[in-house]
């Protein structure tokens, strides 16, 4: 039942069947079975009328999902009361939802934020603390804004030796060749990454300005404070969004020392929990998570996709906290809140 058709009738099935499994009686015996996990979700870029983005989240999609959860009885609690609810070793609540949003844009706080704010939902922001000292542009961020500014149909590039020949010929075709690259760049050595990124852009036929244009602008440290005294919530998500595992030591302690630094000094009441960049297996290693704990650093979360499980003595799974990327679909947002997608992934 809950191997949907590999066919067009994918989605026809499941827009059918996940309300069904989700609903209140259903629910209520399975959750004895596959439950005991808290699903925390990560946000990035917002999608409206004044900053459309190709992937970014919709604001109606938004307050439908929370819409849901509201009208469900789901309770939202922050991701601090999650961590102090795991160091401590009690129980998960039943029905709790986190919200995180990673990078520090600033659609972020201008659509985002007030929107949890209406339903009083607690967000933590993840936050670049180079690019909101205004003082870099992370790499991927350049790359998304190539391959959506390239003029040209293709872009034939390479990246550390390897061809390749992407089609921009629709948004989906630029999504695609973003993705390909990032995974591509993911590889190579930390202090090549400048110049592979330029020589994209040579390629694509298109010159990176020196400072973000306006869809890639970050918020300001007077934006964060002033979400903060509203109860919204910051935290560390490295200073240059550089992967963890290609950096040397001294680097590496740098992006997880003066990331906390810049926070605390920027903000009353940051959160220590960091936010690797990039996030997946292989983007951070044992070093990075030996490093946090020495660090004062109460837990850190990646992007893998999963529910938030007690860690049960396990204190290395703290720094390893799974997220959910928000889905873009109803029925796929509903089945990452409730048994379904646990029963999914283990049965």
């Amino acid at each position: 039942l809950l191997q949907y058709p590999r066919n067009g009738m994918k989605n026809i099935a499941k827009k059918l069947l996940v309300p069904i499994l989700a609903s209140r009686p259903i629910a209520a015996v399975a959750n004895r079975f596959f439950g005991g996990g808290t699903p925390v979700f990560m946000l990035h870029r917002m999608d409206d009328a004044e900053h459309a983005r190709a992937g970014g989240t919709r604001t109606a999609h938004l307050r439908r999902c929370l819409q849901y959860l509201v009208d469900q009885d789901y309770r939202f609690i922050s991701l601090e009361q999650l961590v102090t609810t795991l160091t401590e070793g009690r129980p998960l609540p039943a029905k709790t939802v986190v919200f995180t949003m990673d990078d520090g844009f600033v659609d972020q706080a201008r659509i985002a934020a007030p929107i949890f704010e209406e339903f009083h939902c607690p967000l933590t922001f993840f936050v670049i603390t180079g690019m909101l000292d205004q003082s870099l542009w992370p790499w991927d961020t350049q790359v998304a804004w190539i391959t959506e500014a390239a003029s040209a149909q293709s872009l034939a590039t390479s990246v550390a030796g390897k061809p390749f020949t992407l089609p921009l010929g629709n948004i989906n075709d630029r999504r695609h060749a973003k993705r390909v690259l990032h995974d591509a760049i993911r590889e190579a050595p930390s202090d090549a990454i400048g110049k592979i990124v330029r020589q994209i852009a040579s390629d694509a036929g298109v010159i990176i300005p020196e400072t973000p244009p306006p869809a890639y602008q970050p918020m300001t440290w007077d934006m964060a404070r002033q979400l903060e005294r509203r109860g919204i919530q910051f935290a560390p998500h490295s200073v240059t969004h550089n992967l963890l595992s290609r950096l040397d030591n001294d680097k590496l302690q740098q992006e997880i020392s003066d990331s906390w630094a810049t926070l605390d000094r920027e903000l009353l009441n940051p959160l220590k929990v960091f936010c690797y960049p990039t996030g997946r297996t292989g983007d951070y290693d044992a070093r990075a998570i030996n490093m946090l704990r020495d660090s004062g650093y109460l837990a850190a979360v990646t992007t893998t996709p999963d529910f938030v499980m007690p860690v049960k003595g396990d204190a290395d799974l703290l720094y390893s906290l799974p997220r959910f990327s928000l889905p873009n679909s109803m029925e796929d947002f509903i089945q990452c809140c409730t048994w379904i997608e646990y029963a999914k992934n283990n049965l």
